[in-house]
């Protein structure tokens, strides 16, 4: 199969969807518009809302994409809301829905996002836009000083699990994915380890391949790569290491994308898969990575 065709039949579990208090490049209905016949589904994402809202809203055709929603435990949400996630996957009407942990309020990213702010005003670019300072908030953690979830964690973990959902660990440290994770997956819950190379997560190549032994699947980002200001950080030898020793069964390709400055998706990961064969994975393993694998984790088969 050429890359051409691994795109049009590939999932791509992580796009960024509009609108949404930083800027992205499509909402519901242009994403729908520039990808059809490109691809054949994605996942929506939105740090504040939660996308099955949207994905309802238009009146689907034959030949679109199958588009997924996603709710994530921000404060935006309510934090760790069984509520929300409930309401999301009744909405969903039987597709499956994935729940990400926190991603904006993670203390992990507060700490190591470097402005005084939640979100910077940069990111934004609106002069109308009133950002609030990072002290205002109380970070999100799903550890206590023991290393055990809290709680109100278990609780969600058991919503998502009565409600058929899928768990993706978002910004967390990766000591709180791993525990986060380990948990979900004695509970039979599909799990995604959301791009685990990212440089404020680095989670460890054995941790990763522990976890992915146990079933959970390891998120490679179009993102980390071509949209940093410093690719370096990610160089192509060390992606494409990290995914032969995780294996390619465990490894998911998506894109992140859905920034303004970024292509579509279908673009993203033409791109990316690219240049990942350059770098010697072959076409077979992008298609486990793109096709075979986001099918099965979402329990879903189609005909394209």
């Amino acid at each position: 199969m050429s890359i051409d065709e691994i795109v049009k039949k590939s999932i791509d579990m992580h796009y960024h969807i509009g609108p949404d208090i930083l800027p992205r490049r499509d909402t519901v209905e242009t994403l729908i518009k520039n990808e059809r016949g490109n691809i054949a589904g994605l996942v929506l994402k939105s740090h504040a809302f939660p996308s099955i809202s949207a994905i309802q809203t238009i009146e689907k055709k034959e030949d679109d994409p199958l588009l997924i929603g996603s709710i994530t435990l921000n404060y935006f949400m309510g934090g760790f809301n069984p509520s929300a996630i409930y309401a999301s996957a009744t909405m969903s009407k039987g597709n499956p829905l994935i729940v990400w942990f926190p991603t904006s309020h993670a203390e992990n990213h507060l700490l190591k996002n470097h402005s005084q702010y939640e979100i910077p005003p940069e990111w934004v670019k609106d002069p109308n836009f009133k950002p609030r300072l990072k002290s205002e908030l109380k970070a999100i953690k799903v550890t206590d000083w023991n290393n055990k979830l809290y709680e109100k964690c278990v609780r969600v973990l058991k919503t998502i699990k009565e409600n058929n959902c899928i768990l993706a660990t978002g910004h967390l440290s990766w000591q709180e994915s791993y525990v986060l994770a380990t948990e979900a997956l004695k509970m039979d819950i599909p799990t995604i380890i959301t791009h685990p190379m990212q440089k404020d997560i680095k989670m460890p190549i054995d941790i990763q391949k522990e976890l992915a032994s146990k079933g959970a699947y390891i998120e490679h980002c179009y993102v980390m790569w071509l949209d940093r200001d410093y690719p370096e950080d990610y160089p192509l030898p060390a992606i494409k290491e990290n995914i032969e020793e995780v294996g390619y069964d465990h490894c998911i390709i998506a894109s992140d994308a859905g920034q303004v400055r970024n292509p579509k998706s279908s673009e993203c990961l033409k791109t990316y898969m690219s240049l990942l064969k350059k770098e010697g994975i072959s076409e077979d393993a992008l298609a486990k990575m793109a096709v075979t694998n986001p099918r099965k984790i979402l329990g879903i088969e189609l005909n394209d």
